[in-house]
């Protein structure tokens, strides 16, 4: 030992949940990968430079679709990887139609099934296998037991290359996702979509910190960083319209027809007689609408607490967040009397 100093008791994964807890508004700790260590070694490599990374303005949309979902109980649980090579695209432009194509059947699918149209995707341009896509969809699992939905909808979607002419792909889609309703999964996905991050981008300035360092967008990532290569996609995220700005300004989501041609014909509307019942209701005032959804994010915060659940939180930063405190009820009107004689 140098200079008679005694050995370190502390292991790496001590100092990282020391630092962790020094810093619980961020994600010191990240979600658990196997290449970890190569993505954390190429963060400040010159390729960024070139790559199509994710900015705040993209990063706060993204953040705002995936948190209505959210708000809505609408999570996206089950995830789809598209690899275009796989198709035969030999192109970002082959791509973008396969892309559109796939997800008019997708919402199709969702459609006669009653389901909400609600997902949200990312692509993606890997050296190993090219231009690719994430894609994450609700299926409304069921919260106990093996749901069915699933499984159709993953037999539906490996099947869908064979089904439109491009033969047997069986490595080009790949589904996966739970047996059933586990909702942390759906931010999960969106941290996996949002990975791509730029590392230089400064969510809140030193000055404005409590910590009074730079708040650094990939602190509020729970994903390690990976260089998501050249994008030509566009756009490099997005999602179903039905989680888009104009269905957040009417603050609840509703089918979404963006994709789907031809429409549905029509059935014929009969006439019939309105019962007692019917016409009383057809006289009440309509429902006060729903004032608009704005995300935390939109609104300033800039603390993962707030930004998440507290169940995916704990999974990364292994912090057993305490509870809130109780709110303390309003004095009774014969204390607050007792007050004014005083």
């Amino acid at each position: 030992m140098m200079h008679d100093e005694p050995p370190d008791p502390l292991s790496n994964y001590d100092y990282m949940q020391m630092y962790q807890a020094q810093r619980p508004d961020t994600f010191v700790w990240k979600l658990p990968s196997s290449r970890w260590a190569e993505r954390s070694s190429r963060t400040g490599s010159s390729s960024t430079s070139t790559s199509t990374l994710i900015k705040k303005k993209e990063f706060a949309e993204h953040y705002s679709a995936a948190a209505f979902a959210a708000h809505c109980g609408l999570h996206c649980e089950t995830a789809v990887t598209i690899w275009w090579g796989g198709l035969g695209a030999a192109d970002a432009g082959s791509a973008q139609a396969l892309f559109s194509a796939f997800t008019k059947d997708v919402n199709d699918w969702l459609f006669q099934r009653h389901l909400p149209t609600v997902y949200f995707f990312s692509h993606e341009n890997s050296p190993a296998v090219g231009l690719h896509t994430h894609l994450a969809v609700y299926l409304a699992l069921q919260s106990c037991g093996r749901d069915w939905i699933r499984g159709e909808f993953r037999r539906w979607a490996m099947d869908w290359p064979e089904r439109n002419g491009y033969g047997a792909c069986p490595r080009a889609i790949r589904v996966t996702g739970p047996a059933k309703r586990t909702p942390w999964l759906h931010w999960h996905r969106f941290h996996y979509q949002v990975k791509g991050y730029d590392p230089r981008a400064v969510v809140r300035r030193a000055i404005n910190s409590p910590s009074g360092t730079d708040l650094m967008l990939g602190d509020l990532i729970a994903w390690p960083w990976q260089d998501p290569g050249v994008v030509t996609l566009m756009p490099r995220l997005g999602s179903c319209l039905n989680l888009g700005p104009a269905r957040r300004e009417i603050g609840i989501p509703k089918d979404c027809d963006e994709l789907r041609n031809p429409p549905r014909p029509k059935r014929p509307v009969l006439l019939q007689e309105m019962s007692l019942e019917e016409q009383l209701w057809s006289l009440r005032q309509p429902e006060a609408p729903r004032p608009p959804f704005i995300s935390r994010y939109e609104d300033g915060w800039r603390d993962v607490r707030w930004l998440y659940p507290r169940e995916f939180n704990m999974r990364v930063t292994k912090l057993s967040y305490e509870p809130e405190p109780p709110r303390r009820h309003p004095p009774s009107d014969a204390f607050m009397l007792e007050m004014e004689l005083i």
